[in-house]
């Protein structure tokens, strides 16, 4: 199973396991707490996205947008336990402070710090077609002294 099938079919289950307490719920088979429901989804989910973006083949700003999409999904658990425990407000600003400086450690070691558009002419070693050409010249012209 590929990667992508994997976290597409992950996704999906975090939703259906959502829907069948959300129904189960409804019917009072079993009484929830609807901010636990959402923390614990958007913690799996954040997860998920995470993984993902460390584990794709893609350029640099798509992991970077899995990675930073998981973030905001942690934030939005942090929030949803901050309803469910009524936490003091004055801890949810440091702790979404933390969220976000992680996500942003994260993009940098999903990509190793590189630009996925960088431009060949910044690369070390760098040749335009000029030196290129030039160099090519002064190689036949060795090639040819080195004949007679």
């Amino acid at each position: 199973m590929s990667k992508k099938l994997l976290f597409k079919v992950l996704v999906a289950l975090c939703f259906v396991a959502v829907a069948v307490i959300w129904l189960l719920s409804a019917l009072e088979v079993i009484t929830v707490n609807l901010s636990w429901v959402i923390a614990i989804f958007a913690f799996a989910l954040a997860l998920l996205f995470i993984v993902y973006g460390f584990a794709a083949k893609t350029v640099g700003i798509a992991k970077k947008l899995y990675i930073l999409f998981g973030g905001v999904l942690v934030i939005a658990g942090v929030l949803a336990l901050v309803g469910a425990f009524v936490i003091e407000a004055k801890l949810v600003l440091p702790i979404i402070a933390i969220v976000i400086t992680a996500v942003v450690l994260l993009c940098i070691l999903a990509v190793g710090g590189k630009k996925w558009d960088q431009a060949d002419n910044e690369n070390v070693g760098y040749k335009d077609y000029r030196t290129r050409k030039k160099e090519e010249e002064e190689a036949k012209r060795r090639g040819d002294n080195d004949k007679q």
